[in-house]
């Protein structure tokens, strides 16, 4: 399968060449959101914090990880002082810029090589997808949440058998993927691009800022309070850990949950393990009935292709198409601002579109946006606790999966919180994502990766 787990190779083979010497971490800068989802951020901010506290635990990072490691939390420990600390606000990293895709499993799991502690892991995943729907519906919120499958679509005849063997060997472990050709792919969703496709019942699109409204009301509902415009700036540990917000005010808490994915290594916490990559995407002016008509994209089921730097699409409830991929690019440093050029890559993406659906051609992008994605260099995920007092938690590091894996690992969190043993254990273990050497050999070694995949992309496509 072509996929974000070759890092793992490409960089064992390009750092081994530059162990060289070191960056100190930058100064934290955040971009605004302007995704299309974003417009659904509430109309109030919360305040921020005014004045030092003590809580009991402190969550640094209002996304999806934070939210829902705040919310299990709570609901496991009601008496609990529980408190989220946003820099900016509360949806504005890349939960509230995704592509709106929600998938089960993660790029660490492999059929062949562990079948059945991986069906134990997709099954979980599964189940954690279900507990996120029920939630959101409870909160009475909207968040166009439909879990009724994607694909995953083919585009060289010479992966077809590779993939009909991948969907055989998941349906004997039980796993219920399904082949399709390329008249049922094509019927499906409208184009001819592809020669078949992998469909997975479990999985769907959500609208990526509605998930965090329903989900911030939940943690409300549960007693945390959000602080917004509270960026956390330092980080003293210690039995009882010592919190700067904003360079102004202290926070004392007994336990800490890092939440902050991509943000994390300019806090000081997994600079050479976790590194934000920045991907674009793009949403459509509102198709009319005639161009929804003419694309047969029916009934939108959300998709990408085998592309290592994948394309993915999704057809919003207002039929508007959000369009990603084709890119990924990494500023030195972790550098949290995107310095590319945002035209070029949405021209790229209208390209690939147009391609896709010519019935399309003269269609306008309504806004494009970058986004940051926590990434490892091996496809590793990081859930656990760490430190002398074991009291400091994470979950980082998803590697696109991030919508379904961030509400799991908040569920991870506040087991792991409890002393208790999470079946997320059951297939994976807590060591660390796999070490990157510092500056500027890092640079060097994840932009060679990049460069290489995008090399073997245009060869994959020159094959078609």
């Amino acid at each position: 399968m072509q996929n974000w787990s070759h890092f793992q190779r490409s960089f064992t083979l390009v750092f081994s060449t530059f162990f060289l010497l070191g960056c100190e971490p930058a100064e934290s800068k955040f971009e605004p959101n302007n995704s299309y989802w974003f417009d659904e951020k509430p109309k109030q901010d919360n305040p921020p914090l005014n004045q030092d506290i003590k809580v009991d635990i402190a969550v640094i990072g209002g996304g999806y990880s934070g939210l829902s490691s705040a919310w299990h939390l709570a609901k496991a420990n009601p008496t609990l002082n529980i408190v989220i600390f946003e820099a900016k606000q509360v949806g504005s990293g890349a939960s509230g810029r995704n592509g709106g895709m929600v998938l089960p499993g993660s790029e660490e799991m492999d059929f062949y090589e562990d079948g059945e502690a991986s069906k134990r892991h997709y099954d979980l995943t599964v189940t954690s997808m279900k507990k996120l729907e029920a939630l959101v519906k409870s909160t009475g919120i909207d968040a166009d949440l439909v879990l009724d499958g994607y694909l995953e679509a083919i585009l060289d005849e010479e992966d077809i058998a590779e993939y009909q063997d991948y969907v055989e060997t998941a349906n004997d472990l039980g796993i219920p993927l399904e082949y399709w050709n390329a008249d049922e792919t094509e019927e499906e969703l409208g184009t001819d691009r592809y020669v078949g496709a992998v469909y997975d019942p479990n999985g769907g699109q959500v609208h990526a800022m509605k998930l965090v409204n329903a989900l911030r009301r939940a943690v409300e509902l549960a007693g945390v309070t959000i602080y917004e415009h509270s960026p956390v700036t330092d980080i003293q540990e210690g039995k009882q850990i010592t919190l700067s917000v904003a360079d102004k005010y202290k926070v004392t808490a007994d336990d800490i949950v890092l939440a902050t994915n991509a943000f994390t290594s300019k806090l000081g916490y997994f600079g050479g393990r976790v590194f934000p990559v920045h991907a674009q995407s793009a949403v459509t002016e509102p198709l009319s009935e005639e161009q929804l008509d003419a694309i047969q994209w029916q009934p939108g089921i959300p998709y990408f292709d085998t592309r290592n730097l994948l394309f993915h699409l999704v057809l919003t409830p207002d039929n508007r198409i959000v369009i990603g991929g084709g890119n990924a690019e990494y500023e030195f440093n972790d550098g949290l601002v995107y310095n590319g050029d945002l035209d070029a890559v949405s021209d790229m993406m209208m390209t690939e579109l147009v391609t896709l659906y010519p019935a399309l051609k003269g269609i306008k992008f309504e806004r494009v946006w970058n986004g940051v994605l926590g990434m490892t260099g091996d496809s590793k995920e990081a859930v656990s606790v760490m430190g002398e007092h074991r009291n400091i938690y994470y979950a980082l590091g998803y590697n696109g999966h991030g919508i379904n894996l961030a509400f799991l690992f908040g569920d991870v969190v506040a087991t792991l919180y409890q002393g208790k043993a999470h079946p997320w254990f059951d297939h994976a273990d807590e060591s660390l994502p796999m070490w990157l050497p510092p500056e500027p050999a890092k640079s060097v070694g994840i932009k060679s990766t990049l460069m290489l995949y995008q090399k073997q992309d245009e060869a994959y496509l020159e094959k078609e």
